[in-house]
């Protein structure tokens, strides 16, 4: 990375800034009142990117749930972004990176999200942090229609 960046939560006051990146960045669009219901969820995991000057330039959101056998816990990775301007900077593993630290503090098992089918530079990012197809959802994004790929990885 070019310039000192920090991570922190995420807190009510960011949620414009979240929302701002997640348009600039072609998210599935989340509304505030989403940010707001993840943020008083215990279980949730969000995260900021922000600059020496408090800009946040990413984010990531993801929570702790219960794995299939009832007993472990899992995670699930929602949202990650990273502004235009500060791609291919080391920024997206670095956000990544925080997300796995608290994942492991919480003795999570395995890690699931899902990403668009069309979504190359993101899957190729996954790939490379351990991922792995688990299956293929038929047209489970819109606007646009898409396909998506439920992807994990154990920690």
């Amino acid at each position: 990375m070019s310039k000192p960046h920090r991570i922190r939560p995420v807190e009510a006051a960011h949620i414009a800034a979240l929302i701002e990146l997640g348009t600039e960045t072609g998210l599935s669009p989340w509304a505030a009142h989403d940010y707001l219901a993840e943020l008083k969820d215990k279980n949730s995991i969000m995260l900021r990117l922000e600059t020496e000057t408090n800009s946040t330039i990413g984010f990531i959101v993801g929570r702790l749930i219960t794995a299939a056998d009832a007993v472990a816990v899992d995670a699930e990775i929602y949202n990650i972004a990273v502004s235009p301007g500060h791609q291919r900077e080391g920024n997206g593993q670095f956000l990544f990176d925080a997300f796995l630290s608290k994942c492991r503090e919480c003795e999570v098992r395995r890690i699931w999200l899902e990403v668009r089918v069309s979504n190359e530079k993101a899957f190729a990012f996954y790939v490379r942090n351990s991922f792995a197809v688990q299956h293929l959802r038929k047209g489970l994004y819109r606007s646009p229609e898409e396909d998506g790929f439920l992807m994990s990885r154990t920690l």
